[in-house]
C-alpha cells in the first residue's frame, strides 16, 4: 500500500486588525423592555415565507438566505431545486421536467456541500441522458430525490464560517425537517393532487400527510409524502460532430449531384459531419415515497430529538431512438451506401441524402431504484447559565442501482437530414414507411446493471461558552466516515454478433412490435425489449455465451472510497457597539485531518491506495449595521471541495477511436481543490416585507482539477489486456487520460436582489409584490494541452447572466403568483477525443404559476403550473468557436389541480 502525507498550514487572514477592531468596540449592555399587550396580525401564504426568510438573513453573521414553509406541510414550490432558484446566485438543471441539481455562484452541483438535519447528504438519482452526467459518481445530491413537503425550511449560506463543515466551496444547503415542537399541540394536515403533462396520457397523483403532537415535555411527528407521474421528452441528439473518413472505397457510391471535390474530401475524413441525426423519445413513469418522524423531548434545559428519514425514488424507463448507423461511429456511410447529395459549408456537412443506408432502432428498458435512509439524535444540553453543549450522531446510507436492457434491430432505406436552416434543429425524413415492423432483422442485445452504494457516519460535539453579555467562544470536534462504493457490468452482445442472416431476420414477428407515433418528424417501429430478451428465440439461442440476467450486490464492488475525517474547530463570536452602530461578528479557524482508501480493479486484481491529508481554514464574518435599516456585510475565508468519487477510483475504461485507444482512468493522489474567498455586502431592510441586497464576491482556487492526456501504448498502461478491443494489440497507440491537481481558477460577480410589497399603491392593486433578483458572474479556468498551459477558458457550468422574478397578488382569501427564471448559455463539459472542444447548455427561460382560494379557515384549494412555455432543453457541441446541435429535447408543461386540509 502506498500512502502519501501532504500537510498544509494556512496562515491567519486579518487577524492582527480583528483584534484591533474588537479592542476599540463598546459593549451593548441589553436593555430591559416592559411587556406591552399588542395587536399581533396573523400573515400566512406566500407573504408570510418571505417575511421569516427575510428575517433569518437579516439576523445572520454571513451570506445566508432562506426559505421557509408557508404552513403546516406547506412548502412554496413542488420541488426543492425549483425554491432554490428564486435565491440569488442559484442555478438549477432539469430531467424530465422537474428540478434536479444545484449550481452556487456558477459553480455546479460538486462544489456545494448539502446537508440534511445537520448531515452531509448523499443522494443520487440517474437521469436518462449520457449527455447529462448519467450514472456519474460524485458528490452532488439530487433534489428531485425527496418531495418538498417533507421540509419546513431551507438555508442556502454562501460565505463560510469556523462552526460549518468544510466542503462547499460555493456553498452550504442546510435542509430541515419538521420537529414535533415546531407546532404546539396537536397538528395535522393533508393534501392531495392530480397533475396533467400535456404530452402524455393520464394524471399524476401527489399526496402528502402529516400528524404532529405535543404533551407536555415530549412530542412526536410524522409526515408522508407519495407521488407518481409519467412523462416524456422526446427530440434530435448527435453524438457531437466528428470528421470520419469514408474508406469503404468502391463500396462506397456517391450520386452525380456531389461534385468530385467534396467526394474526395468526404474520403479523406476532412469534413465534419454529425455522428448521428437521431431522433429520441424517453418516456419515464416515476414513483416517489418519503417518510420522516422525529420523536421530541424538550425540557428548559435540555432536548433531545430523534429523526428517521426514509426516501424512495423509482424511475422505469422506455426510450426508443432511430438513426442511421454507419461503420466506425459515422453516420451514414458504409458500404453499399449510397452518397446521392450533400451541402458542405467550410468543410462541415449541413445537408446529407444517404440510400440504401442501415437504420437502426434502438429500444431500451432502463430501471433506476434509489433508496435512501437518515437516522439522527441530536441533543442540546445547558451545563449552566453560561456553558451550553450541542451533540449529533447519526448514520445514512443511499443505494442506487440501475439495470439497463438494449435491443438493436435494423433495415435498409434512405435518409435525409438538413441543417442548413438552424445548426441546432435540423429537418429529418426517412424514404421509406419505418412503421413497417417486416422490413427489421434483430441485430444486437446489450445489458448492463450497476450499483452505487453510499455511507454516511457522523459525530459532532461542540461547547458554546457565554463569556459576557456580547460574546461567544465556540469550540467543537466532529468524526465523519463516507464510504462509497460502485460495481458495474456491461454484457454487449449477448448473442456473439452472430449472423444468421435470414434466421435473424425472422426472430421477430410482429408481435414484439409498435409504433412511436408522438414525434412531430418521423413515426417508427420499436420492440419490446424484455419480451424479445424472454423470447425462446434468444434463450435458447445455441450462440448465445452469456448470461442473460445479472444479480449484483455491493460485495461484488470493484471501486471504492472510503473517507475518514476528523476536525477541530474554534469559533469567538461577539455582539457590541462600535460608534454608536451595532457591530457582529465571528472569527474562527477549523483544522481537518482527512484519511483516504481507494480500491479499484487493474490487471484483475482489486488494488488499495491509501493517503491522507490536513490543513486549517480559517474564516472571518462582519456585519456592521450603519443605520436602523441599513447594514454591511464583509466575509473572507478559506475552505475546500473534496473530489468526485469518479475521479478518485474507477476501474480504467477502453474505448477506440479509428486506429489508436483511448484508456480513461482515476486518480487516487487527488487533492481538494481549496479556495480563498471574499463576501461584500450592502442591505437596506423597509416596510414589513421589503429588502434591497446588493452582494459582491470573489473566489481564487488552487488545485482546480483537470484532465491530462499522455500518449503511450496499450501495454504501458498496466490495464488488463482482457478490456482490449478486437483488432487492437499492446503496442496499439494508446491516448491515456486522467485527472491531475493542476489549474488556477477564479469566479467572480455580484448579486442583486429586493424584495417588496407594493402596499403603497391604491386598492385593490396594494396586494400586490414582487422578488427578484439577478447575479452577473465571469470566471476563468486554466486550459492545458498535453500538459501545458495554452490560454484560460470559461468556468464550468458557470452562466453569465442568472435572474428570476415572481409576481405575486395575495388576499387571505385568494392569491397568485407567477415566476420568471433565466439562466444564460454556459459550458459543462471538455473534449471528447476529436469530436468536439467543449458542450453545454443554451440559455433557458422557464414560466411557473402558481394559486390558490381559501374555502375555508381549514381547506384550500391550490393551482400549481410549471414550465408553461414548454422551453426545450438545448445542449450544443462546440468546435473551434462554432455551437453545432449535440441534444435538443422538449418535456411538456405541467398542470396540478388539488387541495390541502389542516387539522
Amino acid at each position: 500500500m502506498l500512502k502519501t502525507t501532504k500537510t498544509r498550514y494556512t496562515k491567519t487572514l486579518i487577524a492582527s486588525c480583528v483584534t484591533a477592531i474588537l479592542a476599540s468596540s463598546q459593549t451593548v449592555y441589553a436593555q430591559e423592555v416592559s411587556e406591552e399587550e399588542v395587536e399581533k396580525i396573523n400573515i400566512t401564504g406566500f407573504r408570510s415565507t418571505l417575511i421569516k426568510g427575510r428575517d433569518l438573513k437579516r439576523d445572520a453573521v454571513g451570506t445566508r438566505d432562506s426559505i421557509v414553509a408557508e404552513d403546516i406541510a406547506d412548502f412554496p414550490d413542488l420541488n426543492l431545486a425549483e425554491a432554490l432558484q428564486r435565491i440569488p446566485g442559484v442555478a438549477i438543471t432539469r430531467d424530465g421536467g422537474e428540478g434536479r441539481r444545484i449550481a452556487i455562484r456558477g459553480m455546479d452541483s460538486n462544489f456545494a456541500l448539502v446537508q440534511l438535519n445537520g448531515m452531509d447528504v448523499l443522494g443520487n438519482t440517474d437521469t436518462a441522458q449520457d449527455s447529462r452526467s448519467q450514472g456519474s459518481r460524485d458528490r452532488a445530491f439530487d433534489f428531485n430525490l425527496f418531495a418538498s413537503e417533507l421540509f419546513n425550511q431551507i438555508d442556502v449560506t454562501k460565505s463560510y464560517s469556523a462552526e460549518q463543515d468544510e466542503g462547499g466551496l460555493s456553498g452550504n444547503v442546510s435542509l430541515r425537517t419538521a420537529k414535533p415542537f415546531d407546532y404546539s399541540g396537536f397538528n395535522g394536515a393533508l393534501s392531495g393532487q392530480l397533475g396533467y403533462n400535456d404530452k402524455v396520457d393520464g394524471v399524476a397523483p401527489r399526496v402528502a400527510f402529516l400528524a404532529s403532537n405535543t404533551w407536555d415535555k415530549f412530542g412526536a411527528l410524522v409526515s408522508i409524502a407519495y407521488s407518481k407521474r409519467e412523462s416524456i421528452e422526446e427530440g434530435v441528439n448527435t453524438f457531437r460532430w466528428r470528421q470520419r473518413a469514408d474508406d469503404n472505397g468502391d463500396a462506397s457510391i456517391y450520386g452525380p449531384q456531389v461534385s468530385a471535390e467534396d467526394e474526395a474530401a468526404i474520403r479523406a475524413g476532412e469534413v465534419l459531419a454529425p455522428r448521428a441525426s437521431r431522433l429520441s423519445q424517453w418516456g419515464n413513469e416515476q414513483t416517489r415515497l418519503g417518510i420522516t418522524s422525529a420523536l421530541q423531548y424538550k425540557a428548559d434545559s435540555f432536548d433531545l430529538t430523534l429523526d428517521l428519514l426514509y426516501g424512495q425514488l423509482d424511475n422505469e424507463r422506455d426510450e426508443y431512438h432511430v438513426n442511421p448507423r454507419g461503420n466506425e461511429g459515422s453516420m451514414a456511410y458504409g458500404a453499399g451506401v449510397t452518397t446521392n447529395n450533400v451541402i458542405i459549408e467550410d468543410g462541415v456537412l449541413l445537408f446529407g441524402e444517404f440510400l440504401n443506408t442501415n437504420i437502426n432502432v434502438e429500444s431500451r428498458d432502463h430501471q433506476v431504484d434509489t433508496d435512501f435512509t437518515q437516522i439522527a439524535l441530536t441533543g442540546n444540553w445547558d451545563l449552566s447559565e453560561n456553558l451550553s453543549l450541542h451533540a449529533l450522531v447519526g448514520k445514512e446510507t443511499s443505494d442506487l442501482e440501475v439495470n439497463s436492457l438494449k435491443v438493436y434491430v435494423e433495415r435498409r432505406g434512405d435518409f435525409t437530414f438538413d441543417y442548413t436552416d438552424d445548426i441546432l434543429s435540423p429537418e429529418i425524413s426517412y424514404g421509406q414507411d419505418l412503421t413497417d415492423a417486416s422490413e427489421y432483422w434483430l441485430e444486437e442485445i446489450d445489458i448492463a446493471e450497476s450499483y452505487n452504494s453510499t455511507e454516511n457516519t457522523t459525530f459532532k460535539l461542540d461547547l458554546h461558552y457565554l463569556v459576557n453579555d456580547t460574546d461567544t467562544l465556540k469550540a467543537g470536534v466532529s468524526y465523519k466516515e463516507l464510504d462509497n462504493a460502485t460495481v458495474r457490468v456491461d454484457i454487449r452482445d449477448i448473442l456473439n454478433n452472430v449472423d444468421n442472416g435470414a434466421e435473424y431476420a425472422q426472430a421477430l414477428d410482429d408481435n414484439f412490435f409498435f409504433t412511436v407515433s408522438d414525434n412531430e418528424q418521423v413515426s417508427w417501429a420499436v420492440v419490446d425489449a424484455q419480451a424479445v430478451l424472454n423470447s425462446d428465440f434468444v434463450q435458447n439461442n445455441p450462440n448465445r455465451t452469456q448470461e442473460t440476467s445479472i444479480d449484483l450486490g455491493i460485495g461484488d464492488s470493484t471501486n471504492g472510497v472510503t473517507e475518514e475525517t476528523t476536525n477541530l474547530y474554534v469559533q469567538y463570536e461577539w455582539d457590541r457597539m462600535i460608534a454608536d452602530m451595532p457591530f457582529r461578528g465571528n472569527l474562527g479557524a477549523r483544522y481537518y485531518q482527512t484519511d483516504t482508501s481507494t480500491e479499484f480493479l487493474i490487471n484483475d486484481e482489486v488494488d488499495t491506495f491509501g493517503r491522507d491529508y490536513d490543513g486549517i481554514l480559517p474564516a472571518l464574518n462582519l456585519v456592521l449595521e450603519t443605520g436602523a435599516d441599513h447594514l454591511v456585510r464583509f466575509s473572507v475565508s478559506e475552505n475546500l471541495t473534496r473530489p468526485s468519487y469518479n475521479d478518485l477510483a474507477g476501474t480504467p475504461t477502453v474505448s477506440a477511436e479509428g486506429e489508436s485507444l483511448e484508456v480513461n482512468g482515476a486518480n487516487p493522489e487527488l487533492e481538494p481543490y481549496t479556495s480563498l474567498n471574499w463576501d461584500l455586502g450592502f442591505e437596506w431592510y423597509f416596510d414589513e416585507v421589503g429588502y434591497l441586497a446588493i452582494g459582491l464576491f470573489r473566489k481564487d482556487l488552487d488545485g482546480y482539477i483537470i484532465d491530462v492526456n499522455q500518449n503511450s501504448t496499450f501495454g504501458e498502461t498496466g490495464v488488463s489486456l482482457d478490456l482490449l478491443p478486437a483488432g487492437f494489440t499492446a503496442n496499439s497507440p494508446t491516448l491515456v487520460s486522467f485527472s491531475t491537481n493542476s489549474g488556477e481558477a477564479f469566479i467572480q460577480g455580484a448579486e442583486f436582489s429586493l424584495q417588496s410589497d407594493f402596499h403603497f399603491l391604491p386598492a385593490p392593486f396594494d396586494k400586490l409584490g414582487m422578488v427578484g433578483n439577478v447575479s452577473f458572474t465571469d470566471g476563468e479556468v486554466e486550459n492545458f494541452v498535453n500538459g501545458e498551459v495554452v490560454d484560460t477558458r470559461d468556468f464550468p457550468n458557470l452562466s453569465d447572466v442568472t435572474g428570476s422574478l415572481t409576481t405575486y397578488y395575495e388576499t387571505e382569501k385568494w392569491g397568485v403568483r407567477l415566476s420568471f427564471n433565466y439562466r444564460s448559455k454556459y459550458i459543462n463539459g471538455g473534449a471528447v477525443g476529436n469530436d468536439q472542444d467543449f458542450s453545454g447548455f443554451e440559455a433557458s427561460t422557464f414560466w411557473d404559476l402558481s394559486a390558490f382560494y381559501q374555502l375555508t379557515e381549514s381547506l384550500k384549494l391550490t393551482l400549481e403550473g410549471s414550465n408553461l412555455t414548454d422551453q426545450a432543453d438545448q445542449q450544443f457541441s462546440r468546435k473551434d468557436n462554432v455551437d453545432r446541435l449535440y441534444n435538443v429535447t422538449n418535456s411538456g408543461r405541467i398542470i396540478y389541480l388539488g387541495a390541502s386540509y389542516q387539522f
